[in-house]
């Protein structure tokens, strides 16, 4: 779902970045006085996008195929304390970047993203009530998401560090909405299949609403991940390897 949001991160990162020896040829280079910078940027995510599905780890670059997190939420919301663990999402690499705006001066970035489809798989454990029903358990989870459409928008700021000045995030806000889907839950009432059937069946006949209520607090739990992995990509580069003039 909103695991996609780190595409962005990383589009945004590798499009800007330049004037460095150890750079990988695929680096579409953008200049920070380009009248037309988000069209660079976006030329440049159709450049990178085939080297994203490995990805890159002596940059700091995780693979798209699948996306791996080890931790996804755990936190306590809508009446239900959730932790999923070993996240893996499939189709991360298939995204399509609709619209990029960039306000260096203010260190704002916004991107727009769609995803035709995604597969994430997890374990989980809950406890609580979900759309008023008594729900405990754990297990394996597999949804299949379709139409994912997502906006997301970075605040950075400017520091020095050894008389350079480089850039990091403070703040990432993340929104998701998903078109369609099918989620499924295994274990879930001590393993009673016929319960555990129709629990399903009452999740996926309500998946807006169980999207719902789920949505905001997996967007607040990927933001502080993703913001954790941008500001590890960038670290590496003053803003004028970032952004040269």
């Amino acid at each position: 779902m909103s695991i996609l949001q780190i595409s962005f991160i990383i589009v945004l990162d590798m499009a800007g970045i330049l004037a460095n020896a150890d750079l990988p040829s695929f680096i579409h280079v953008c200049h920070k006085s380009d009248p037309d910078l988000e069209q660079c940027l976006m030329k440049s995510v159709e450049e990178i996008r085939p080297h994203l599905v490995k990805g890159a780890p002596e940059y700091n670059i995780p693979s798209l195929e699948p996306l791996i997190m080890q931790e996804l939420i755990s936190e306590e919301a809508v009446g239900m304390k959730i932790l999923t663990t070993n996240v893996s999402a499939y189709g991360c690499s298939d995204f399509i970047v609709k619209g990029i705006n960039v306000d260096l001066d203010k260190q704002v970035y916004e991107l727009h993203i769609d995803i035709p489809k995604l597969r994430i798989e997890a374990d989980y454990t809950v406890d609580g009530k979900l759309l008023l029903l008594p729900v405990r358990g754990n297990g394996n989870l597999e949804a299949n998401v379709t139409d994912c459409v997502s906006t997301c928008i970075l605040q950075g700021e400017l520091y020095e560090k050894d008389g350079e000045t480089y850039s990091r995030f403070i703040t990432i806000d993340l929104k998701t909405k998903v078109g369609g889907g099918h989620v499924r839950l295994e274990n879930l009432f001590n393993g009673d299949k016929v319960i555990l059937g129709l629990m399903n069946d009452v999740i996926n006949k309500n998946l807006d609403a169980f999207l719902q209520e789920l949505m905001p607090v997996i967007d607040k739990a990927l933001g502080h991940t993703f913001l954790q992995i941008a500001n590890d990509i960038v670290s590496r580069w003053t803003l004028n390897q970032l952004f040269p003039q």
